[in-house]
């Protein structure tokens, strides 16, 4: 049972994965899901079952595709991220603290800071990969860019600007791996969520407000800015890619805040409803969640949001 469960996420990992290749536009929403159901059996049935199902659905990429590149793609992409969060996910130990008998998972801060990890990794790879392009990875993506845009413009008769008029070619691969990060992170959530609506989930859940960050994280970050700001290409390209991708954790650890401050009150989910429409129809509140995120390592303002007392981790 348990190794059709994994065969039968794995397809449906491949089908959601080719689909926002070959399905059209209106197919893309189904690619966002490709970590889905990868997730859905590694969290109720453990690390093997995730594993089985990664490798069945990038070699079912392969298979329907035949393209060796999209098998690798959904390898790297899809099944090694999973693999990561549901191993430490699923780690567990004595409390060391509370009562007699219980138990102590794996932080979500660190599950956050090492998927993080991943896609730093992921990016500096890339750019290794690309040394030997014109240009490196940055020219790479300008020529790739370039080309869309001029097929577009081409359709409606108009001029396609110069190359140099993308300004947004430098943070590609950063606004790439924030997208990548988040999409994982939201279907972990949402996987966690069906799981735990049917009682078939391994651990409790992980609470957003819950979520503590390295004391390094801010200090590296600004770093980095400080880097992309001053620093000649290519050093600046990394510089600016990599603190995109760092911003991922701490705009967390501002959304944290957030639940924190409304945990207990009676409108707690009218307001995070309105609160996250918010967020992503206008974008630019992100950036108040990473500076929030950074009020937060230095200032710990969770900690004036919650209740004292023996009931202090109650929702």
């Amino acid at each position: 049972m348990a190794l059709a469960a994994s065969l039968g996420s794995g397809l449906v990992s491949a089908v959601f994965s080719l689909s926002a290749v070959f399905g059209g536009f209106g197919a893309l929403i189904l690619g966002y899901l490709t970590t889905f159901p990868l997730f859905l059996v590694g969290l109720s049935l453990g690390f093997p079952a995730a594993l089985i199902a990664g490798l069945a659905g990038s070699a079912a990429v392969l298979l329907m595709s035949g393209s060796l590149l999209a098998a690798a793609v959904h390898l790297v992409t899809g099944a090694l991220p999973v693999l990561l969060v549901v191993k430490r996910s699923l780690l567990a130990r004595p409390a060391s603290e509370g009562p007699e008998g219980g138990i102590e998972w794996y932080p979500p801060g660190s599950v956050l800071m090492e998927l993080t990890g991943l896609g730093v990794a992921a990016f500096l790879a890339v750019t290794v990969l690309a040394l030997g392009e014109p240009g490196g990875l940055e020219g790479v993506v300008q020529r790739a860019l370039s080309g869309l845009a001029g097929e577009v413009f081409d359709a409606q008769g108009a001029p396609a600007p110069e190359p140099g008029a993308y300004w947004i070619v430098s943070a590609m691969p950063g606004l790439a791996a924030i997208s990548w990060l988040t999409m994982a992170i939201v279907n972990a959530a949402l996987a966690q969520g069906v799981l735990m609506r049917f009682g078939r989930n391994r651990r409790p859940s992980m609470r957003l407000d819950d979520i503590d960050l390295p004391q390094w994280t801010v200090p590296a970050f600004l770093a980095l800015v400080a880097g992309a700001s001053v620093a000649p290409d290519p050093v600046g390209f990394i510089a600016l890619n990599m603190a995109l991708i760092l911003a991922v954790p701490i705009a967390f650890a501002g959304l944290s805040v957030v639940h924190a401050m409304v945990r207990g009150r009676s409108a707690r989910t009218p307001i995070l409803v309105g609160f996250y429409m918010c967020l992503f129809l206008f974008g630019w509140p992100i950036v108040l969640m990473v500076g929030l995120g950074m009020i937060e390592q230095w200032m710990g303002l969770r900690r004036r949001f919650r209740p004292a007392g023996p009931h202090q981790e109650d929702e």
